[in-house]
């Protein structure tokens, strides 16, 4: 894919000018939220730029002749000097959210340490690294700490090292922005504390993107901590009111201070809950409502002078992110990085057939097969399971009661799938168009599993669908919960493709195109608003 094509833009009216073509940026984190907006902004001002991945199972989306990928783990310091040689600033956008608490803050402060250390000793000029914004006070949470903690490890480099500060980041697809979505839209009555009611400075992901770039520009900084911010600065109370009228949505929130047990407990207690309705993992969840006891506010405003532009107001953000969920304008995602336990998983063409249990179907569907591919890729989101839902809905809840990711993730686009996009408890592992789409499953169960449908064109207007479901089953307990769904699975399997036969054939009969007759209604729509996105 042309970089081009997902280019925002964010960063044409930047006043800074970029540094001389071909000067080589390392982006580690490539596969996250923030470094798949960076990238393509980069590439268009004519820099040379090296992706650090962590593994190799997902094949990288974006395709340039100025653009590069290297492996390396942070946490092996060896990998770390190829990903790093040559290369004039590197941006650190690491982190180990995914991680239980225990491990989270020792393998942040370890790969910190090994890329200070291979850093300088690859000579490289400038690291600028993306942390959290948040004052040392007595109620600051692990998370943030932790943070801190990592940006003054790389701080102590001798070279510049730029700590750029950030609150909550407001985008499509970002994490605080798709947990403020999904509270607002699936509950109306909010538990709250006084502790609750702090001070936060969100910022659009557009702000953030023109600040790196920026700072990668200007010659002349130094290190230090520059915090960033948007233009309001408002209480989080105050926050999910405003977002919640943007959708409008009436909300209520009550005290849950009387309940006598320590704060944190309860904020685990309400990322339980949370993790019910929303698609943000409940670790994530849990230190995002422990960061709320903080005031993330900026008190220094140096940045605003070295690289200077006015950054968005809070509802001109959300309007923006809605603008582009409705415009099916979204390329990055925070469920694009696959849950930590599923990270490392081989491709299933990677595995021996003989381990397999197989559940297969087929269908003569009376269409082509652009058609039936059309079709295939709709599934899931918000269209559904197309047979069955009550079912998936089930399987789904029961997977977020084990901590798992559910249906409630859902997917990055309702219309348009590619490699690596997450659709509910599925991601996509191969897609060829209008020949196969394989998913992976990411949820919680005893072994790994696999749904493919494989096209063939079988004469002129029909298509051989096959529908095939692949199972490496974890002895004892894999064989039992494979055998105790065989019914359901062939239940909702044959249900599927009857979906897609009536459905071509209803498309066929009154001329509907497979998108007009499944396009699914907008949630909640804002109000028209003139401005560019």
């Amino acid at each position: 894919m042309d970089p081009e094509k997902v280019n925002y833009h964010y960063c044409d009216d930047l006043p800074t000018r970029p540094m001389p073509a071909g000067t080589l940026v390392l982006v580690t984190g490539a596969n996250g939220y923030v470094a798949k907006r960076l990238v393509p902004e980069l590439l268009y001002r004519g820099y040379r730029v090296r992706c650090m991945l962590r593994n190799r199972v997902l094949t990288p989306l974006l395709e340039h002749p100025n653009l590069e990928y290297v492996y390396a783990d942070a946490l092996d310091k060896d990998s770390l000097r190829e990903a790093l040689r040559g290369v004039h600033t590197a941006y650190y956008l690491i982190h180990s959210l995914r991680l239980e608490k225990k491990k989270f803050a020792q393998a942040e402060k370890v790969a910190a340490q090994n890329f200070k250390e291979a850093a300088e000793e690859c000579d490289i000029r400038k690291i600028v690294y993306l942390g959290g914004l948040g004052e040392e006070c007595k109620n600051i949470s692990w998370h943030l700490k932790s943070r801190m903690e990592v940006g003054a490890i790389l701080s102590s480099a001798r070279l510049t090292v730029v700590h750029l500060r950030a609150a909550i980041i407001i985008g499509t697809g970002s994490a605080s922005y798709e947990m403020l979505k999904s509270m607002i839209l699936h509950m109306r009555w909010i538990p709250f504390l006084p502790e609750f009611n702090s001070l936060c400075q969100p910022i659009a992901i557009r702000d953030v993107i023109k600040y790196l770039v920026g700072v990668l520009e200007t010659q002349d900084i130094v290190t230090g901590q520059y915090p960033i911010g948007g233009r309001d600065t408002m209480s989080y109370r105050n926050m999910v009111l405003r977002f919640a009228g943007l959708y409008h949505r009436k909300i209520r929130f009550f005290d849950v201070s009387w309940v006598p047990l320590p704060v944190n407990l309860l904020c685990r207690i309400f990322s339980f809950y949370l993790h019910l309705f929303i698609s943000v993992p409940v670790n994530i969840t849990c230190l995002l409502l422990e960061s709320l006891r903080t005031d993330v506010i900026v008190t220094d405003d140096t940045i605003r002078g070295i690289v200077p532009f006015e950054p968005l107001d809070f509802e001109t953000a959300v309007r923006w992110a809605f603008e582009k969920e409705r415009s099916s304008r979204v390329f990055s995602h925070w469920s694009d990085v696959p849950p930590e336990d599923m990270a490392d998983l081989m491709p299933l063409a990677q595995y021996e057939s003989a381990h397999f249990l197989f559940d297969e179907h087929e269908r003569k569907i009376p269409a082509g097969v652009e058609q039936t591919f059309q079709m295939v890729c709709r599934i899931g989101g918000p269209y559904g399971w197309l047979h069955g839902n009550l079912l998936w809905k089930i399987r789904g809840f029961s997977d977020r009661l084990l901590g798992g990711v559910g249906l409630n993730r859902g997917r990055r686009d309702p219309l348009d799938l590619r490699v690596g996009d997450s659709v509910d408890f599925w991601r996509v592992e191969k897609l060829e168009p209008c020949k196969e789409l394989l998913l992976r499953a990411e949820l919680i169960s005893p072994g790994y599993s696999w749904l493919q449908f494989l096209l063939e064109p079988v004469e002129p207007g029909h298509t051989r669908l096959i529908l095939r479901a692949h199972f490496i089953p974890k002895p004892f307990w894999g064989h039992l919960y494979w055998y105790a769904l065989s019914r359901f699975h062939t239940y909702i399997f044959q249900g599927m493709l009857n979906h897609f036969e009536r459905e071509a054939r209803l498309t066929n009969s009154f001329g509907r195109t497979p998108i007009e007759a499944a396009k699914p209604a907008s949630s909640a729509p804002l109000p028209k608003k003139e401005t560019s996105v």
